[in-house]
C-alpha cells in the first residue's frame, strides 16, 4: 500500500536526512566528528512482508554509504548500525518469527561498546550469526532467493505449499 510506504520512508529515511542536514554544520565544527545511522539487517536480503521497512532502511544504508565517501575529505567518520531483531514494544507486535532477537539493553550495550573503539567502525551489525546468514543467502542466485522468499512468505501466513 503506497500510503504505508510513504509513511515509513518519511519516518526512516526523510526524517534522518533532515536531521543530517541540521547536524552537518555542527559536525564540521566538531572535534573528531562522527555520524551514526541506524539501518537494519533486512538491507542485506529482501524479506517477505517487509517491503516498506526494507526499502526505507536500504535507502538509509545507501545515504550513509554515500555520505561516508563524501564526508571522508572533511574527516567526518560515518558508521552504519545494522541490527537484526531487537526486542522492543514495536517488534513485540510482529506476528512472524524473529530469529536471534536481542534484548534492547544488550543491543544498546553492543552498539555503545563498538562506538567507543579507538578505530571507529564502518559498520556495527549483530547478531553475527544472523548477519552472516543474511549475507550468505544474498549471494545465492536470484531464482533461489526468490524461491526461499516464497517459502518464507507461505510459512509466515500459514499457507501450505501445494506444489
Amino acid at each position: 500500500e503506497a500510503a504505508m510506504v510513504e509513511r515509513v520512508v518519511r519516518t526512516n529515511l526523510l526524517a534522518s536526512s533532515y536531521c543530517i542536514q541540521e547536524a552537518l554544520p555542527l559536525l564540521r565544527k566538531g572535534n573528531q566528528p562522527h555520524l551514526v545511522g541506524v539501518a537494519s539487517a533486512v538491507t542485506f536480503l529482501a524479506l517477505p512482508r517487509a517491503e516498506a521497512y526494507g526499502a526505507s532502511k536500504a535507502g538509509l544504508r545507501y545515504l550513509f554509504e554515500a555520505l561516508r565517501i563524501d564526508l571522508a575529505s572533511e574527516n567526518i567518520d560515518v558508521t552504519i548500525v545494522s541490527p537484526g531483531f531487537v526486542d522492543t514494544p514495536l517488534t513485540q507486535k510482529n506476528d512472524f518469527p524473529m530469529p536471534m532477537r536481542w534484548p534492547v539493553e544488550k543491543a544498546a550495550r553492543y552498539i555503545a561498546d563498538n562506538l567507543k573503539r579507538a578505530r571507529r567502525p564502518l559498520e556495527i551489525a549483530f547478531p553475527t550469526a544472523f548477519i552472516l546468514s543474511m549475507k550468505l543467502l544474498a549471494l545465492l542466485p536470484v531464482r533461489v532467493r526468490f524461491a526461499i522468499g516464497k517459502r518464507m512468505a507461505r510459512s509466515e501466513t500459514g499457507h501450505k505449499d501445494t506444489q
